[in-house]
Order: structure tokens, then sequence, then C-alpha cells
């Protein structure tokens, strides 16, 4: 540590002194390392073991000296290892301690809003906690509720809550503290932090969906970049590992005798048409300021690289002077061009399928932010398609794929760790994913050209930085080169695609995700992994795509329900039993009174309907509602009567008794027979029995399109077709 190791104030007070922070804790620490203690001014944690890959190592780092009074740095010190250790002898005995230990991880963040409040009360002149009164409180909420970094941008309840209850937790702890509150006093009294802020926990998930038209053409940049480019990079990336590598471990400069093997070869590469090697902007710049000449037709020329590469001998201003005349040349008849990337393959373009060259050459810096980006595709496409945390992805390490074939086809996993809610650094396990993820994470293991056991989306290179890259390379030159749709501004990150994913499986089969990855295979694979392992990282996520399921399938029902007191009724042969049960509803409405204080509102209905939402299945282009298995259609064909839900992939809804249509069904009936018209019908080719199966076909869309047509303006009940 660069500072004081022992910023004693307040030492020999309490029953911490001298401790070892960890070891008291009960967590291990990397062996040889240097471990924190209680009275030092810096808690440095960084030795701990276990510690999981998402913790940033500036969270790590707990400085005390940040707290401007000397002695409210031991009561912050205090009140941490107290709030670490709930059962010290010491800590027990307090009737309003904590008695669950604090979380590492959180240890700094409570640092800092104790470092917001005391140094709140040192700047309005108290040196004593003694002193402290319910004014100096109020002043300090007006305080915490402007930004610091944008005056205009409100702070969230939720935070100024965090900051209050720190105030409030003192108190707790006001007998083994070097200086507290007065007695009897807590901030805001008998208030709660919420209270006090305004917060109110809510009762449905916050986190906004990523919108369609940033994930669109996120997803399918990214698609893209994994499976059209990653194999072609690849190997450039790990041709320039490997050359790099090379040049850096030459020491040998050239001589003289060796300028005409130098000579040689620069006219055999004028003779084949080679462009010279271009040095980087960079170091064209660092050329300028020392004094090159702006207009030296050299000034580009990557000298260097050229002779390490060809002889393995390091060159300097000396030898490109003596050999200008031969090098000017060589730059007058082919030109200079980047090293990497020269002779590209050509890929499809992303817009239009026409040849285009994958990359254009290009230096290493630029071969490294490519790589990059493609990498940070892979990490977007993987939290898009599985729903995994920051924190699980963090724990991704090279070889974490594995993958089973089977007799009703192949299984793949992602073994990583299981961090939030569960102890410290985490348990390991798995992820059912798809293919498209398997074949993601195989390419940034490639492309990082890391070792078994390696991290492969390091943590350093966070969330917020890897969309940024992705999306400044898919918006530049290189990602229009190849046709790839630029993506508008917007904020995207693992956690909103986490929400975006389960609303896509609750909301099947509607939507991008639904249509582009077969959504149906993703749940599946969530489930499997849920089933696998019932407590494991994935049965959080099967619980959010539940509940979404159950408030979509309740948003449906209720529409339906409002279409059909709009006269916009149901068709199909399970129209009758539906619109019984909206009637049903029409008749508890009119029986029910009010009163001054209820209304018959959405939220009735809904309550209403909710027996009913839960038969919902959603069709590809129909509504199942599930209510007798005897009934269902799909069942009876497939020989499983008992079965619990229904064979959407087997349904024939136009002679299923419980099968509805509704207004949103048409367009997909009516394209359906368009199609058949079109590329069946029209065929002269097709056989007689084809054409007869065709015109049924037709025919039975037809059917369905029109009585569509006829219920939306019925406003009769409809007969069972």
């Amino acid at each position: 540590m660069t500072r004081s190791d022992a910023l004693t104030a307040g030492a020999g007070h309490g029953p911490f002194t001298g401790l070892d922070i960890l070891q008291t804790a009960g967590y291990r620490t990397r062996p040889g390392a240097r471990r924190p203690h209680f009275d030092q001014g810096i808690w440095d944690l960084t030795c701990v073991a276990d510690a999981p890959v998402s913790w940033p190592r500036s969270e790590q780092i707990l400085d005390f000296t940040q707290v401007t009074n000397p002695t409210w740095r031991a009561v912050a010190r205090t009140y941490l290892m107290a709030r670490l250790v709930p059962t010290h002898p010491s800590v027990a005995i307090l009737p309003q301690a904590y008695r669950s230990p604090l979380a590492l991880q959180t240890l700094r963040h409570e640092l800092v809003r104790l470092t917001a409040w005391f140094n709140h009360l040192t700047e309005a002149g108290l040196t004593s906690l003694q002193q402290i009164h319910q004014r100096h409180g109020d002043t300090y909420l007006r305080v915490i509720s402007v930004s610091r970094t944008d005056p205009n941008q409100p702070v969230t309840p939720g935070t100024i809550a965090g900051f209050v209850l720190t105030t409030q937790a003192l108190a707790a702890y006001a007998p083994l503290l070097p200086d507290a509150y007065p007695t009897g006093f807590r901030p805001w009294g008998d208030r709660t932090a919420a209270q006090v802020a305004g917060y109110q926990r809510p009762d449905a998930n916050q986190t906004p969906a990523v919108p369609d038209d940033i994930l669109r053409p996120l997803l399918a940049g990214a698609s893209y970049l994994v499976a059209t480019i990653s194999p072609h990079l690849v190997k450039e990336a790990t041709r320039a590992r490997q050359i790099i590598a090379h040049r850096g471990a030459i020491r040998s400069s050239l001589r003289v005798e060796h300028h005409p093997l130098v000579i040689a070869e620069i006219e055999r590469r004028i003779a084949a048409g080679v462009p010279a090697p271009r040095t980087t902007p960079s170091g064209i710049s660092r050329r300028l300021k020392s004094g090159w000449d702006v207009n030296d037709p050299l000034l580009a020329l990557a000298h260097t690289s050229f002779t390490k590469d060809f002889l393995a001998l390091s060159s300097t201003k000396r030898d490109l002077e003596r050999l200008r005349p031969q090098l000017e040349a060589w730059v007058a008849a082919c030109g200079t061009e980047h090293s990497w990337c020269r002779d590209a393959a050509t890929v499809p373009r992303a817009d239009n399928e026409t040849p285009v060259l994958w990359a254009l050459p290009m230096n290493h810096f630029t071969l490294d932010s490519t790589v990059f980006a493609v990498a940070s595709a892979a990490y977007y496409l993987t939290s898009a398609l599985s729903g995994m945390r920051t924190s699980e992805l963090a724990e991704l390490t090279h070889g974490c794929r594995r993958s089973e074939d089977r007799a009703y086809g192949s299984r793949h996993w992602l073994d990583s760790r299981r961090v939030k809610g569960e102890k410290f650094g985490g348990v390991a396990d798995s992820w059912v994913v798809i293919e498209d993820v398997h074949r993601a994470v195989g390419a940034a293991e490639a492309l990082g050209g890391t070792n078994f056991g390696d991290l492969i989306f390091p943590v350093a290179n966070n969330s917020a930085n890897r969309y940024t890259a992705l999306r400044d390379w898919i918006n530049g030159p290189l990602g229009q080169h190849l046709g790839l749709t630029p993506i508008p501004d917007g904020p995207v990150h693992p956690r909103a695609l986490r929400r975006t994913l389960a609303l896509s499986i609750a909301q099947r089969p509607h939507g991008l995700l639904a249509t582009k990855w077969h959504l149906k295979h993703v749940s599946v694979a969530t489930t499997e992994g849920y089933t696998a392992r019932p407590g494991g990282h994935q049965a959080a996520f099967l619980a959010e795509v539940q509940a979404e399921e159950e408030v979509e399938h309740t948003r449906l029902t209720v529409a339906a329900y409002h279409d059909y007191q709009q006269g916009v009724l149901p068709s199909g042969r399970g129209a009758r039993d539906l619109v019984a049960a909206f009637q049903n509803v029409d008749q508890s409405l009119a029986g029910h009174d009010p009163g001054p204080a209820t209304v018959a509102d959405d939220r009735r209905v809904e309550k209403l309907l909710k027996t009913k939402a839960k038969t919902l299945h959603i069709g590809v282009a129909n509504y199942c509602w599930f209510t007798d298995p005897a009934k269902a259609l799909c069942l009876t064909m497939a020989g499983t009567p008992n079965a619990s839900e229904p064979l959407l992939g087997m349904c024939d809804s136009a002679r299923c008794p419980q099968a509805t249509h509704h207004p949103q069904h048409r367009q997909a009936w009516a394209d359906h027979a368009e199609n058949t018209r079109a590329v069946f019908l029209g065929n002269p080719r097709l056989s007689a029995p084809e054409r007869q199966r065709a015109q049924q076909t037709y025919e039975r869309s037809m059917r369905i399109v029109e009585s569509i047509d006829a219920a939306v303006s019925s406003k009769e009940t409809p007969s069972a077709q």
C-alpha cells in the first residue's frame, strides 16, 4: 500500500483492535497474500480467495481515509466490522444489530454511504456524533436527493433509501462505536428508510425490455459476425498473435551485409506487385513529432516490421536511409498497405448476400478492435439467447462448453458459477443452451487465444465497454462494408436482454426472437436446465418467464373480452364456449354493486377472467383454451388423452373444439392461403393428388379468413363450425 496502514485514531477502543478482518469473518485468503487488519486505514480485500469474477477490483479496496474526521474513520471501521461478524460476542448481545453478515461485495457501497454522511456532518461544523440533531439529517436528505454528476438528474428513491438506512443503522451499534449518536436518537425516528425516501418496492420487474428497433440490428449483426466473420477472423488473429510475439522476441539488428538480401526481396515484391507494409497512424504521428518531413515518401512505411518478418532482424533509421532508393521505388510502384487481412476471402454481405471481402487490410490496432467487437457480439448473443446474468457470463472459462448427441437431437451446456444469492464465490452450475449460444461461446474462446481455464469474457471489459465497441464497429465503415444494419442509440445490457428473452418466451409465438431463433427451442433448453437442476440458476429465469406468461395470457384474455364487448367476436369451434365464459363475466359485473369506494374496472375483469386465462395456450394462428384434455384434437391424434398441455405443433385449429380465431390471426391465415395458391396451385407440374390436397388447404384457410371477417361484424353468438 502507498498510504499509511496504521491510522490509529480510535485504536484501542472496542473488541476488534488488531483482528485479521478476513480470518475473523471466516473467509479464505490466497497463500502468501498480505491480509488486511482492522486498524489499517485501507482495507485491501484483493487477497481473498474464491472472489467472484464480476466483483470489480476497485470495490475490493476500502479507503477509510476518505472520511475527513479521524474519529469517524474508526466509527466506520467498527461499524463495518460489526456488520461482517454478527456472531461476535460483542455484536451478538446488541438487540437491534443485524443478524446476517454483510457480504464482502457490499462493504464498499456501505463505506461510500458512511463517507457521504460523515463528511456532510463535518461540513456542517460537527466534530462529534453527540452534537447531531434531526435538522442535520433533513439537510443531508436534500443533498443526497440531487445527483453529484448531473444536478438535473433526480436520484432514485431506492438509492436515497440506501443512504438513509446506513445513517439509521449506526444507532443500533452505538455501544461498540468510539463515537455515537446521543442516547435514544435515531435519524428520522421510527420512520423507515423507505418511508423517508418515498420508496415503494415494485411488485413487478421494472427492467425495461430492449426496444425492437435496437434488438433487431443488434442480434442480426451479432449473429452475422459470429457465424460468418469469426471463422476468418480467428485465423487472422491467431496468425497476428504469432507474428507479433515473434517480432517481440527479436533482439538482433540488421547489418550492412544483409542489405543485398533486403534489396533482392524488395525487387521480388515489386515484381509481384506486393504493397509495402504500412505503419499505424500513431506511428506516423510519432515520426512527425521527431522531425520527419510530412512529404517524405517513406513516412508511412513500416520498415522494421518488414525486416523482422523477412530476416528476423530489426532495422533502424540508418538502415532505412541506406536502403531509401529501393524502398522509395517499392512505395512508388506498389504503394503501402496495412499488413493484416490483405488476402481476405469473400463472404456474402449481410443485407443482399452479394460477395464482399470479409475484411479490408488493417493495422494490428484495428485488428484488435475487430476481435473485441466480434467477441462482444458473441457476448451479447449469448446473453440474449440464454438469459444468463452478467455475473454468470463473467464466470465462463475456456473449456466451459459441453455437448451430447442424443437420439432426439444434441444438447449443449455451459459450465459457469451461480453467484447471485449464493455464498461468497458462488456455486458451480451448468446452463442448458441452444446451439447458437454454444457456437458463440466457442467463437469467443478461439478469438481470445485463451488457454484452458482462462476467462472468456474478462470483467475488465465490462458490458458497457463491450456494447459501445460492438455498436461503434457495426455502425462504422467496417460494419457498413459488410452490409450490417446500424444500431440506433439506446442502452443495452445483459439485465435488459434477460428481461427481453423472458418476455419473448412468455409472449410466443410473436416477436423477433420467436421467428429468428425458433423460440420454442430456447424455452425447451431453459426448462430442461431447470428440471436437471431445480435449484440452479435457470430456475429463477424460468420462474420469471412463467410469471410473465401468466401476465401475457391474462392481457390477451382481457383483450378478447373487450373485443367481445365491442361486437368483435371470436370464430372457430371453441368460440361458443369462450363467448359463454365472457357472458358469465358480464353477469358477474352486472350483479356487482361497486359501492362508493369500488369500481368494476379492468382489475376486477382480470380477476374474473383469471381462471379462463390459465387455460390459454398461444398458437401461431389461433388461441387454444385447454379446459378439457378429452376434447383436445391434438391429444386424440397423438394418443395421449391425459396429457396436461396441448401439443400445439399438431394443432388443427379449424377442427378442434377448444380453438378460437381472432382478428389478429387473420393475416397469418390470409398469408397461408396466398402462399398455398401461389406456390402449389400455381405449379403446373403438381400431381393431381397433391393439387387436391393443396386446394383443400387453400379452401380451409379461406374459410377461416371469412369466418374471422364475419365474426368481427357479428354481434350474435357464433355457431360452432
